[in-house]
């Protein structure tokens, strides 16, 4: 496979045979052969995370699916111009085209995805993420952290070849939390840290003060929107 990240949680993914697209916000998405099948997916409305331009990529290739969680359904019409489109709540598994594809339910809004194509299976985790924040209501932060490990127990026993996992500068101390507890409880091989805000220092400091305690090998660097992985 091959990974571009775009921007903020936005990141495409290319396959022998396909693409997709996750969370497309903004910023600049690689040129793409008209030949493959496209699957483009949005985990929820959010404008970070979402936005009415992925219908502009109707006719990027031969065969453009959309897989969009149900709350996007009420942010506009924009998705009504599109041939091929698949909304899912929490907790659905459906076929679209080629790709097997599961949602968890987000501790924020929408879903998280996990997909299986061609072989392999991919996690995009759109807001699931360990939420704690600074001056919160302490009920809230422990809801958030108790839904986090409930969501996380549902992929303990897969085996994801990529996963595109949320650490957030925002949140000061707390902001590596949900990574730590992905990074112990399920196996991945390759770490995608997204939702950084642009601050990709986060990413080089995550990984030199957490080398000692977890392992952290799988976690990619990423330096800048464009940057590509072969893996």
């Amino acid at each position: 496979m091959k990974v571009t990240y775009i921007k903020h949680s936005g990141f495409l993914v290319e396959t022998e045979k396909s693409y997709l697209l996750f969370d497309y916000w903004q910023g600049m998405i690689p040129d793409m052969a008209y030949g493959k099948t496209l699957y483009i997916f949005s985990s929820h409305g959010h404008q970070d995370h979402y936005s009415p331009a992925i219908f502009k990529l109707e006719n990027k290739c031969k065969e453009v699916h959309y897989i969009l969680s149900s709350d996007i359904r009420q942010s506009g019409r924009a998705w009504a111009r599109a041939e091929e489109v698949t909304f899912m709540d929490p907790y659905e598994k459906r076929q679209v085209g080629e790709c097997q594809i599961e949602t968890l339910k987000s501790t924020d809004e929408g879903v998280a995805f996990l997909v299986r194509l061609e072989g392999k299976v991919i996690y995009h985790a759109g807001d699931l993420h360990w939420w704690d924040w600074p001056g919160e209501p302490e009920a809230d932060n422990k809801a958030h952290e108790i839904n986090y490990k409930k969501e996380i127990e549902r992929i303990r026993n897969v085996e994801i070849d990529c996963a595109f996992v949320v650490l957030d500068p925002r949140q000061e101390y707390a902001g590596g939390w949900g990574m730590d507890y992905f990074l112990k409880n399920v196996r991945a091989h390759y770490i995608f840290p997204m939702h950084c805000w642009e601050d990709y220092g986060l990413i080089t400091d995550y990984k030199r003060k957490m080398d000692q305690k977890l392992m952290t090998g799988q976690i990619m660097e990423i330096k800048k929107p464009g940057d590509s992985f072969e893996i």
